[in-house]
């Protein structure tokens, strides 16, 4: 019979099982497996950081709650950092293009040469959108004001999970009736239930270094994902859904996964059940899934166990492409055996992962909670 890293037991030694981890029954953990073959990237520190920037907005609102005549040209907005002077600006209502001539940022005011274009001024209300152009230069300019954004920082850290078990010497030498020793079987189940440790920690956990208790936790994609979430109150829709897809798909990639309660799914195959492929999604992220055929991009039914109970209303759209899974360097999922005390008459293993999550681009992703039903409505 062959030796396999569940068979060896003779010795203290720690054993690579990061591959067997995402090879054993994926099904009970679909996402982590998903994670672990195709998204890892090693840290070599416990506090690992990244830098986020973003294309500079276009859009913004009218800020003035009577709104503005057509004589008007110091014009209130929600941000006024995305003008520059020279810049032209468009009311999208009203079609009346704009000339920015000057901008204060403290008081979000833009000063402006009023129906710069074809369009003549017109009364403008509170919360009018205006879109940025782009400017407009004349011949032998200097060159305009430059508009930067400085990089934002985002942390986190690895965390360590342990999952020992273990058996007396007694045990051990008792006859069984089944073909595999006891050791095998819990090192079988012992490895499942430590994958779903860690989906919970990448779903749910927050980040935090603790100095004095010399502990690290990582933070999870409820912790990372804020900007896009979607609240549909009870049953869903169609068209809610919809909306939702559209918001999940108004960044990044055109294909993405749908982290999901088994219930979300069941109300999501009632909703658009013409929209699902049965086909095998194996040739895109090594294991069999479900396909949503949505307008705004193709999604990926990622069915999760851990979202239970209040979770149980909930899924988590993700882009795969800004999703990292970074194991400690040396720290990935090992098998730690004998490491019981010298004198103990029995023997006691461990699954040993440190590992954290990298959650790049938040608005790539998206958070759909509260669905408890399918409305026709």
């Amino acid at each position: 019979m062959p030796v396999d890293t569940f068979t060896i037991d003779r010795e203290r030694r720690d054993i690579d099982v990061s591959r067997e981890i995402a090879l054993l029954q994926p099904s009970a953990s679909p996402f982590t497996v998903i994670l672990l073959r195709a998204r890892k990237l090693t840290t070599r520190t416990a506090e690992f950081d990244w830098w986020e920037d973003q294309i500079d907005a276009y859009w913004t609102q009218i800020n003035n709650a009577t709104g503005y005549t057509a004589g008007d040209v110091n014009l209130v907005v929600d941000d006024a950092t995305i003008f520059k002077p020279k810049d032209v600006v468009k009311n999208s209502r009203t079609g009346e293009v704009m000339f920015v001539t000057a901008v204060n940022t403290t008081t979000n005011t833009i000063t402006v040469t009023r129906g710069y274009g074809t369009t003549p001024a017109t009364a403008m209300n509170d919360n009018d959108w205006l879109v940025r152009l782009g400017n407009a230069m004349e011949e032998n300019s200097k060159a305009p004001e430059s508009k930067l954004t400085q990089p934002t920082k985002k942390v986190n850290y690895t965390q360590i999970i342990r999952t020992p078990f273990d058996q007396s010497m007694t045990s051990e030498a008792e006859d069984l009736r089944t073909a595999e020793s006891e050791r095998v079987r819990l090192r079988k189940k012992k490895l499942i239930e430590h994958r779903m440790d860690i989906e919970r920690a990448i779903l749910f956990g927050e980040p935090k270094e603790d100095p004095t208790g010399k502990r690290r936790m990582t933070g999870g994609l409820l912790y990372f994902i804020t900007t896009n979430v979607k609240d549909v109150g009870g049953a869903m829709t169609e068209a809610e859904f919809e909306d939702f897809c559209e918001m999940l798909f108004a960044y990044g990639s055109s294909d993405k996964l749908l982290i999901a309660a088994p219930h979300v799914l069941s109300v999501i195959n009632q909703i658009a059940r013409n929209k699902i492929e049965t086909t095998s999604g194996e040739e895109t992220y090594g294991i069999r899934l479900k396909k949503y055929l949505s307008y705004h991009g193709d999604l990926y039914l990622v069915p999760s166990k851990a979202l239970e109970k209040d979770y149980g209303s909930m899924a988590i759209g993700v882009d795969m492409r800004n999703i990292y899974y970074r194991p400690l360097k040396g720290r990935d999922t090992k098998l730690r055996t004998n490491i019981q005390d010298n004198d103990v008459d029995g023997w006691k293993d461990e699954y040993l992962t440190e590992m954290g999550l990298k959650v790049e681009l938040e608005k790539t992703h998206a958070v759909l909670k509260n669905c408890t039903s399918f409305s026709a409505a």
